[in-house]
């Protein structure tokens, strides 16, 4: 078992919850802004993929690394040069559902071979959609809280939404013991696949007002966006109305040995998101 692990992105939406869980082993939670003290476990590093000057101390002498892609034009060059500073070390990749389905050149897949090409073991993580982003300001939480709309494009599609809590387990699982997981690909879906429709609805039957689903055009999300966010965006977008994140798997279920988490619950358990003040 590794005794040393590296989380980058330690204060993201995965990250936080990898270094809970990881309460048995010393974490290194890398992050831009480090919290200033540690704890029993835990010790804070700087992290940024915008400074390599800050990957040398991060990296070096860990076991096992949690590495949050990052979404960035250059991402699979960054990812290469972080690899190449300790190709030993397991590496725990984030990446997304369906991937496996893209050509060879596409970003999702040239950021995962940048692992898979340079790390002596690997584990990749492909999630759908995760219900965080209903509760999180730079997402859904304001429009559904505030004006009582969830807004996706999706063309009516369904989404097999996942938690994070459900992702980080599966990670955690690898780092813990990386020889039960070399060279695996797992698709991480809740049990679930629901339209933005019935997640609205799902969110009415909670909620003290009911909350309208919309389905936007596509450009009329995207604007406002720099060229290559905006780009990056209706690709998924576009997945998301082919379907391709509707797909369900058991992959947690089969890592874990536990049924995900199931978005009725976890709106169940964040209802105070959406309540007006």
């Amino acid at each position: 078992m590794p005794q040393d692990v590296l989380v980058t992105g330690a204060r993201g939406k995965t990250g936080r919850e990898v270094v809970r869980q990881l309460h048995d082993l010393t974490v290194r939670a890398g992050s831009s802004k480090p919290d200033a003290a540690p704890s029993r476990n835990v010790r804070p590093v700087a992290f940024d993929w915008h400074d390599p000057a800050t990957w040398p101390a991060a990296i070096h002498g860990a076991d096992a690394v949690y590495l949050m892609r990052p979404d960035l034009p250059d991402a699979p060059r960054l990812v290469a040069g972080l690899v190449d500073l300790n190709p030993e070390a397991h590496v725990v990749l984030l990446s997304e559902q369906g991937a496996a389905g893209l050509t060879p050149d596409h970003w999702v897949r040239q950021v995962e071979a940048a692992v898979t090409d340079r790390a002596a073991t690997w584990t990749l993580l492909r999630p759908s959609w995760f219900h965080q982003v209903l509760t999180d300001p730079r997402f859904y939480r304001d429009s559904i809280r505030d004006d009582r709309v969830l807004g996706l494009p999706s063309g009516g599609a369904p989404i097999a939404w996942v938690d994070a809590r459900d992702i980080a387990a599966v990670a955690v699982a690898a780092l813990r013991a990386p020889a039960d997981h070399q060279g695996q690909a797992y698709t991480l879906t809740g049990p679930g696949a629901l339209t933005v429709e019935a997640v609205a609805a799902a969110l009415s039957a909670r909620l003290p007002q009911p909350v309208r689903a919309d389905d936007p055009p596509r450009q009329q999300a995207l604007n406002g966006l720099d060229p290559w966010t905006a780009d990056l965006l209706d690709d998924i977008y576009d997945r998301v109305e082919r379907g391709e994140f509707g797909e369900l798997s058991n992959d947690v279920e089969k890592v874990t040995g536990r049924q995900p988490i199931a978005v009725a619950e976890f709106i169940d358990t964040h209802l105070g998101h959406w309540v007006r003040r």
